[in-house]
């Protein structure tokens, strides 16, 4: 199990310092180039991320929806090791995208964001011979607040994918010290955590006691 901390905020030189602190503690494994983040600095603060975490795996949260060979070789040549694809486009942007990810051996996460049933679409794509590295069961902060939705709803199926088809699975949305408790022992491969971090005000410590709390050494 690996902790890889959301930096979805929109001001660079913060998330910046924050993942240089963060990693610099050992608190995380994966620092996350957030979708907000990306949007507001583009595709250079990836490479910002690289130099601040060397040690670290950086994740662009780049959520292709289209042209996916080219957005998987932007962040990958930037230095991301993981890129993300949405779970909802189509078969051939995903096809594109695992492709370019593995030539430039990175890995591809398939977001499944919005998907409504994420075990009926991994088949899918397993049958279309279409196998990301991981699949990401992913609770969006509007259904959160909407439908009061946790992401302890995604853990089963999260266990289910990785059991049945035996592919790397992260989970994200709203996990916190209390979520950490009920996800250790589990075979998740990739916590995602954002707010309960990166708003704490000691973000080194809160990432510190979730990944105790998660049982990572």
């Amino acid at each position: 199990m690996k902790l890889q901390v959301a930096l979805d905020l929109v001001e660079p030189s913060l998330a910046v310092d924050l993942a240089r602190r963060l990693c610099d503690a050992g608190a995380v494994d994966i620092v996350e180039a957030g979708t907000p983040l990306i949007k507001t600095a583009g595709i250079f603060i990836v490479s910002a991320l690289r130099v601040s975490c060397p040690n670290a795996e950086i994740m662009a949260d780049l959520k292709t929806m289209d042209v996916g060979s080219l957005e998987a070789r932007l962040a990958i040549n930037a230095g991301a090791n993981i890129v993300s694809v949405l779970g909802a486009a189509a078969n051939e942007t995903i096809s594109d995208f695992i492709a370019e990810t593995r030539k430039l051996n990175g890995k591809s996460l398939i977001d499944m964001i919005s998907v409504k049933d994420p075990v009926s679409r991994v088949k899918e794509l397993l049958n279309a011979g279409l196998r990301p590295d991981y699949v990401g069961l992913h609770l969006g902060i509007d259904v959160q607040k909407g439908r009061g939705l946790t992401v302890e709803d995604l853990v089963k199926e999260a266990i289910k994918i990785k059991d049945e088809y035996g592919l790397g699975v992260a989970i994200a949305g709203g996990v916190d010290e209390k979520m950490a408790q009920r996800i250790k022992g589990t075979n998740i491969d990739i916590v995602i955590v954002g707010r309960a971090i990166t708003q704490a005000p000691d973000p080194v410590k809160a990432a510190e006691n979730i990944r105790r709390l998660l049982g990572i050494h």
